[in-house]
């Protein structure tokens, strides 16, 4: 049974990945190369204010619902989606993110709703809002884009950046309905008290620092690339993203699989391990095979430079997938500052490599987020066997 569970979660998240794939198709034809980096810079941004305002709170309130901690959550909620709303308006006046400023606080607001639901729906072992969600959101993403686009064909970057609020907009209603349905599940089932404050503050802190230096990390090179390279580089850069980010969206799936397992003392590395190394062959013989006339087809022509360079992206995206598997027993033990530590080791050597390498445009940033990702792996593995799941894990129940 539980073992079916893994199985509907693996169908629907590689169905999400095709999903999201077809949007960045949708997208790519939708804008020039110009404005399609234009619009990544403007995503990135909102994901960015997001997670430094916000993440880390729907993983406080898992931690204290593991406890029966949950009475007045919604004030915790409310309170947070505030902060989001602040930390927007600080972005846009004092460092100039975006000119297009109150579709930026909306969407940062609207995203807000989302992490903090996706982080909170993991505490039910069976993942079922969260696997919802996961497929949901390309869903919409294909149904804006694509809609707009076979009626009215290539847009302007404004237009773009609607549907993208329009898309944010649904999910967020959506979110609201699964978090209600939430509460009013666990209420029934638990004999439920109040959050400890400073528990709750103490987890969402730490989990604040490593997320927002994930997201740093995440975002670090997108920025680097306008600054040195242009809008139009990140334009095809997206390309490699798109690609990048269906392995990395599979991997951090397995990686949430692992934790909610974690979360209810089920070790599940093993199944975990096996799975990323056959998704892993597979991409590493395909990608160099077709790649060219992948791109070719599906984004078109303007994009096919990106061809030969697309392998090293996924070549990372498994390295630092792989090493954020092996950190999540480190959440649990309340260790996010050693992660922090990591984190900061790594973009460390991300810039200075990227500084060094940026004349092989994307070739050096391939090559530097690669050496950023084999750092982080390495002192995961030291993390990993100094602070072993046994600690973890009452019993020596697997799966």
């Amino acid at each position: 049974m539980k073992n079916n569970h893994f199985i509907k979660l693996i169908a629907i998240t590689l169905l999400s990945m095709g999903l999201t794939l077809v949007s960045s198709f949708i997208l790519a034809r939708l804008l020039s190369v110009q404005d399609r980096g234009v619009h990544q810079l403007f995503v990135t941004s909102v994901s960015y204010v997001t997670t430094f305002a916000t993440g880390g709170v729907g993983f406080a309130f898992a931690l204290s619902m593991r406890n029966n901690q949950y009475t007045h959550w919604k004030g915790y909620f409310l309170l947070f989606l505030a902060l989001a709303v602040l930390v927007a308006n600080v972005a846009v006046f004092f460092f100039n993110v975006t000119d297009y400023y109150g579709l930026f606080m909306l969407n940062v607001l609207l995203t807000a709703v989302l992490t903090i639901t996706l982080e909170k729906s993991k505490i039910d072992p069976k993942m079922i809002v969260y696997r919802r969600l996961t497929l949901q959101q390309p869903i919409l993403l294909v149904l804006v884009y694509g809609v707009t686009y076979l009626l009215f064909q290539e847009q302007p970057l404004q237009i773009a950046l609607y549907l993208l609020t329009l898309y944010s907009t649904i999910q967020a209603i959506f979110c609201l309905i699964y978090l209600y349905q939430i509460d009013k599940d666990f209420t029934q089932r638990n004999r439920v008290v109040s959050i400890e404050r400073k528990f709750f503050f103490t987890t969402w802190f730490k989990q604040n620092v490593l997320q927002t230096f994930g997201a740093t990390t995440a975002s670090l090179d997108k920025f680097l690339v306008v600054y040195f390279l242009g809008h139009y580089t990140l334009g095809l850069y997206t390309v490699c993203i798109a690609f990048d980010s269906l392995m990395t969206k599979f991997i951090n799936m397995l990686a949430d699989y692992y934790y909610s397992g974690l979360l209810n003392k089920l070790n599940r590395i093993k199944s975990v391990l096996v799975v990323i190394a056959l998704i892993s062959v597979g991409a590493l013989i395909l990608v160099p095979l077709l790649a060219k006339p992948v791109i070719a087809f599906f984004f078109s022509a303007k994009y096919i430079e990106v061809a030969p360079v697309l392998i090293w992206f996924i070549v990372n995206a498994i390295i630092a997938g792989l090493s954020w598997v092996l950190s999540q027993n480190m959440l649990l033990f309340g260790k996010q500052i050693l992660l922090f530590v990591r984190q900061l080791i790594a973009i460390v050597v991300f810039v200075v490599l990227f500084y060094l390498l940026r004349d092989l445009q994307l070739y050096g940033l391939a090559y530097a987020l690669i050496g950023a990702s084999l750092t982080r792996l390495l002192i995961s593995l030291i993390y990993y066997f100094k602070y072993p799941i046994t600690d973890i894990l009452v019993s020596n129940t697997t799966e």
